[in-house]
């Protein structure tokens, strides 16, 4: 089939390698160029990264019109794919062609912008993807297919985002493939669930809950990291369920490996961490450049 594809991250990246391997992709669009990193240089998205490699047209709109879609029609587009494009899709498109977007979560589960962070989060351990046929709301169209996988403990960010790439775009293969007898599945939406761009501040922690963190870890590794109140990284840790007695916070060992500060659901033992404007240490040396000991509150 002849595919407009519409897509951003690294996880939409991976889907369009699947796809372009049996079908013919007449036209990419994804969002603009973004300055990144300190020098706040311009960076393409992994999409667009892709496409240069594969010479695909490519078309970087800061919104979608009429004009971009008399274009794709005209490269003779029969299906748009959309996975992860970041911008609002006009009536306009969804009327032109079959619109069919790929998103990781079993819907109604987790609709919108983050739901590989919130199933980390939600320390969920079966993950999915579906394949839906795109209508004015926001994932709540007929779904077309599903699948899912089982996934072990502390499952990070970039492990979940591959194994549902892959999986998300051998489904969509299969459903390319069955277009002319799927008949599309309506969403139950009183069971819809929601999930939220991410702000910076939920990269924020206390040590009230080492399991909430040991999840912000995985989830967040990226973007926004995690963080204490007064700036301090985590970067590196491990959690030990148990009963404490003692204070929220309070360091209960220090050695060579790491630093065991108290939780209310156990110890979070800290191997990493990164002050401030300056590189990662380790977390017994940071404690010692405190001077902080046994007794005392992390910070």
């Amino acid at each position: 089939m002849k595919i407009a594809f519409f897509g951003t991250p690294l996880f939409a990246r991976e889907i369009l390698e699947l796809l372009s391997s049996s079908h013919q992709i007449v036209a990419v669009i994804t969002q603009p160029d973004r300055p990144f990193g300190r020098k706040q240089e311009l960076k393409a998205s992994e999409v667009k990264e892709y496409a240069l490699t594969q010479n695909y047209p490519i078309y970087q709109p800061q919104s979608l019109d009429d004009t971009l879609l008399n274009e794709l029609c005209t490269l003779g587009a029969e299906v748009f794919v959309v996975v992860a494009f970041g911008q609002f899709f006009p009536s306009s498109y969804l009327q032109a062609r079959l619109c069919l977007n790929i998103h990781a979560s079993l819907l109604p589960s987790m609709r919108g912008a983050s739901p590989l962070q919130e199933m980390i989060l939600q320390d969920e351990r079966k993950f999915g993807v579906s394949v839906m046929k795109m209508d004015e709301g926001m994932d709540s169209g007929e779904i077309m297919a599903l699948s899912y996988l089982q996934s072990p403990h502390n499952l990070s960010l970039e492990v979940l985002s591959h194994s549902l790439a892959h999986l998300g775009g051998k489904v969509l293969l299969k459903t390319l493939s069955l277009l002319p007898s799927i008949k599309g599945m309506k969403q139950i939406h009183c069971d819809a669930t929601y999930c939220k761009k991410i702000k910076k501040e939920e990269g924020c922690v206390d040590f009230s809950s080492g399991k909430v963190i040991i999840n912000k870890l995985l989830a967040f590794s990226s973007w926004p990291s995690v963080f204490l109140e007064n700036g301090l990284k985590i970067t590196q840790a491990e959690f030990i369920p148990s009963k404490r007695s003692e204070r929220v916070g309070e360091i209960v060992e220090i050695d060579e490996s790491g630093v065991e500060v108290a939780c209310l659901d156990g110890v979070l033992k800290v191997y990493e961490v990164q002050p401030p404007s300056k590189q990662k240490m380790k977390a017994s040396d940071y404690i010692r450049g405190k001077r902080a000991k046994k007794g005392e509150i992390f910070c």
